[in-house]
């Protein structure tokens, strides 16, 4: 299946951060820089696997002043260049010192900000840190476990991309770590007008890891339990000697859980595409009611 109108992939770091080196080495190619800068530089990449083709377009952005970046990254207009993303992934070199390690942290840091702010919580891309080597240069050794934990703390997911083979349990590290993660990314775009139809703060059901179950109804299913649970909140904790109003909302509750049901009953038998198209518009009239 080609996956058409794909989400993109970004790829920065500072400017000796190792962007490009680590581009030639997924992808088999890199982009060469102009005037010694990647920032502004696009590459392209096919990636199949045996359920999908994807065409996906790789922009390349320098951060050489992370606060001037970042005050960008989070300006209004900037909303629709991160909601067309698929993935991000920021390389860096292992740190030297600590100056060093802090500057890094606080990259990752600003990334994580700049995709709250413009998708919310409802994001559903990936998030790679990846470690470049340093060269001759020593660096500060860390244990993997502080690098995994902070990222996984801001979205992300630390990658070494000095290591090579499998790790003890089996899963695939460095470059083909980076690969298998973007192989399993959504790169669909179809549902980008689910911001503008249902906003940005869509939350889907969450289990105790804090991880989203996202599907194919997740935003819609966020919006509609968001007002499930006001109309719960205002059933079990309202005054008790409103009864008829009370009931009213109960039947209202109940009214709302029957029609997404419905919903995903009719389109259940729906290419993937076109169920998401469906229940965006079938979500968005239900919505007008409220």
């Amino acid at each position: 299946m080609d996956v058409t109108n794909p989400r993109r992939i970004l790829a920065l770091g500072a400017p000796d951060g190792g962007v490009l080196t680590l581009l030639k080495d997924l992808t088999g190619s890199a982009p060469t820089p102009v005037d010694t800068t990647t920032a502004g530089l696009s590459h392209t990449w096919t990636l199949e696997t045996q359920y999908y083709r994807a065409e996906l377009s790789i922009w390349i952005d320098e951060i050489a002043d992370l606060e001037a970046w970042r005050t960008e990254f989070v300006k209004p207009e900037a909303k629709e260049v991160v909601s067309a993303l698929g993935a991000w992934i920021f390389c860096f070199r292992k740190p030297i010192g600590q100056k060093e390690l802090d500057a890094t942290k606080d990259s990752i840091r600003a990334i994580a900000d700049v995709i709250k702010k413009a998708c919310g919580y409802s994001w559903d891309g990936t998030c790679l840190a990846v470690g470049m080597p340093q060269g001759i240069t020593p660096h500060l050794q860390l244990e993997d476990e502080e690098w995994e934990e902070f990222c996984r703390e801001l979205g992300f997911e630390y990658v070494d991309a000095t290591t090579k083979g499998k790790n003890e349990f089996g899963e695939p590290t460095g470059i083909d770590r980076v690969k298998e993660a973007l192989e399993t990314t959504e790169w669909d775009g179809a549902d980008d007008e689910f911001g503008d139809i249902l906003g940005e703060e869509g939350l889907g059901d969450m289990d105790e890891s804090g991880e989203g179950e996202w599907g194919a109804f997740s935003v819609e299913e966020a919006e509609m339990n968001r007002e499930l649970l006001g109309m719960k909140t205002a059933v079990n904790g309202g005054d008790a000697g409103d009864e008829e109003d009370e009931a009213l909302q109960v039947e209202e509750l109940e009214r709302m859980m029957g029609k997404l049901q419905a919903i995903k009953d009719t389109s259940s038998s729906m290419p993937e595409a076109e169920r998401k198209r469906f229940a965006a518009k079938a979500v968005a009239e239900v919505m007008k009611t409220l």
